[in-house]
């Protein structure tokens, strides 16, 4: 009986080792990103046999692992503290990562510090990113992990990429070496040029309240006594602690960056020289290398041509036209199609997007909306969505066989019912509406948002004469 014991430890310890080997480094791995409307570096991953979402943070010198990933974890007495440019400091217990997969790539186990959640998450930071640039393709959702490169190497490679590219610096934080780069917003008449960390785990750009004080920037707290909202929208009691500020243009470089960002306020001055953070709502409008070993932030996208009111763009082989402006991707998962579409052309009225279903009787017209904004943005989509099979279920069952989608007609003027960046379906019976949209940074639902931007872009930049029934 004590051989058969030993036969099936070994057994046992024959089968787990058939897989492949774990390695150290993800170079070379290419990974979607957990499908979502909204923009996120978040891959699929798994700890042992339990699903895991796993997110880059470059800002992090330590990969920190929840208590939901691991049953029963050891922890040494050690404790770490983690220093957030933001002014907040963590302090982690130390444990054993085991088991650690990322996008299907097996990792040795390593120490990583211990938090506290009912999510299972893994926040890789720059101790498992040594030697290691990131590529991230918004238009098709995608991260490629590639091998760092002297900037020369950088600059060669811009060099052979068409469109619009640029190259450039990213700087360390000498003590805690957070990537950093310049950037200057811009509210009106008014900017703000300072020292921003780039972020690769936040969605939403930030900003200090004093600096943009200082700047004569305006807050939503600064404006709510001047405005007057539409009826039936109140804020939310949300809003007196969370705070936001909507800015006409973030630059990068001259002539490099992103219109129309909502930045979240961190409340008083930056306590460590920082003056907030640029997340994926500003980058994301790129394709996007980052090197922080090389000291690159490389932006690339297509070229836009502008005419009056007509856009044409950069398309493969360098031909231009007006259809290189919308790009989509999609890919076929159970029971549904995942869709990825990119906007590279300004919507100064907003626009929609319609998709095609080759092979599938249609019940329901399906399609993207945008409100108006700058080039480069994007959204994911799974269609059907969710929600779309309680709210139009024959639609959503007739979209479920689709295998194939194509860009349909373009039409210059965004969808009222789904205000924001969205999915929608219209029943072509009763004409109803169901939409999916992207979440909004200042916590409002998508109409409220909507109207309120609105209104404090108003306030921010009042026309020199008033339309009928505004407030003067």
């Amino acid at each position: 009986m004590r051989w058969l014991g030993w036969l099936v430890l070994v057994t046992i310890g024959c089968v787990r080792g058939s897989g492949p080997p774990a390695e150290r480094s993800l170079i070379g791995l290419e990974a979607p990103l957990i499908p979502g409307p909204g923009l996120r570096i978040a891959i699929a991953g798994q700890v042992a046999e339990r699903a895991a979402e796993v997110l880059i943070d470059l800002s992090s010198a330590m990969t920190v692992v929840t208590t939901a990933c691991i049953d029963s974890p050891m922890v040494s007495a050690t404790r770490v503290k983690v220093v957030d440019p933001m002014g907040s400091d963590d302090v982690f217990q130390i444990t054993r990562l085991v088991g650690l997969s990322v996008g299907g790539r097996r990792l040795v186990p390593f120490e990583a510090g211990l938090s506290e959640s009912q999510q299972c998450t893994v926040v890789l930071g720059t101790d498992r990113l040594e030697g290691v640039a990131i590529e991230i393709d918004p238009a098709r959702r995608l991260v490629r992990f590639v091998a760092s490169q002297p900037r020369e190497a950088w600059l060669a490679h811009a060099e052979q990429l068409g469109g619009e590219v640029q190259l450039l610096e990213l700087t360390k934080d000498p003590q805690h070496d957070w990537p950093l780069l310049a950037a200057r917003l811009s509210q009106g008449p008014h900017t703000l040029t300072g020292t921003f960390m780039l972020s690769t785990r936040e969605r939403s750009s930030r900003v200090f309240d004093g600096l943009a004080k200082a700047a004569e920037l305006r807050a939503t707290s600064d404006l709510l006594d001047q405005l007057q909202l539409p009826p039936n929208v109140e804020l939310p009691a949300e809003l007196t602690v969370f705070q936001g500020m909507v800015v006409d243009q973030v630059e990068l470089a001259p002539g490099v960056g992103a219109q129309g960002v909502s930045f979240t306020v961190a409340p008083g001055d930056p306590p460590l020289g920082v003056a907030g953070l640029i997340a994926a709502d500003t980058w994301g409008r790129f394709s996007s290398v980052i090197d922080l070993g090389a000291g690159v932030l490389l932006l690339h996208r297509p070229r836009l041509i502008a005419a009056g009111d007509r856009f044409r763009c950069s398309g493969a082989g360098n031909t231009v036209t007006e259809d290189a402006c919308f790009e989509l991707h999609r890919a076929k998962v159970a029971g549904a199609v995942s869709v990825t579409t990119t906007i590279w052309r300004p919507l100064r009225e907003g626009g929609r997007v319609y998709l095609d279903f080759p092979g599938v009787t249609p019940v329901c017209r399906v399609g993207l909306t945008f409100d108006s904004g700058d080039r480069g943005r994007n959204t994911q989509h799974l269609v059907p969505w969710p929600r779309l099979f309680e709210t139009m279920k024959p639609c959503a069952q007739m979209l479920a066989s689709a295998n194939e989608v194509s860009l349909g007609l373009f039409e210059d003027s965004p969808l009222a019912e789904c205000p924001g960046v969205c999915a929608f379906a219209q029943d072509l019976r009763n004409g109803r509406v169901s939409c999916e949209c992207q979440p909004g940074p200042l916590g409002l639902t998508p109409e409220a948002q909507r109207q309120v931007l609105e209104r404090l872009r108003r306030v921010l930049v009042p026309s020199a004469e008033p339309e009928p029934g505004d407030p003067p």
